[in-house]
């Protein structure tokens, strides 16, 4: 499963109400960052859950195409 660690690390969050938030560069050079303030970026912003759903999302897709 891809993103294991990080999907714990989303999961932990979510359970202790961890006030965070995270982008998520797609790509070659895909980058996770999580932020604790908003900033001016081009990333899109997500939630612990947000970016957790959208995950796992992905890896139903790249399973689904093997």
């Amino acid at each position: 499963m891809r993103y294991k660690n990080l999907k714990q690390t989303l999961r932990n969050q979510i359970k202790n109400s961890v006030q965070v938030l995270w982008t998520w560069k797609k790509g070659e050079d895909e980058e996770f960052t999580m932020i604790y303030k908003a900033y001016g970026d081009t990333l899109p912003i997500y939630t612990p859950a947000q970016l957790l759903d959208l995950l796992t999302e992905e890896d139903k897709e790249l399973a689904k195409n093997k």
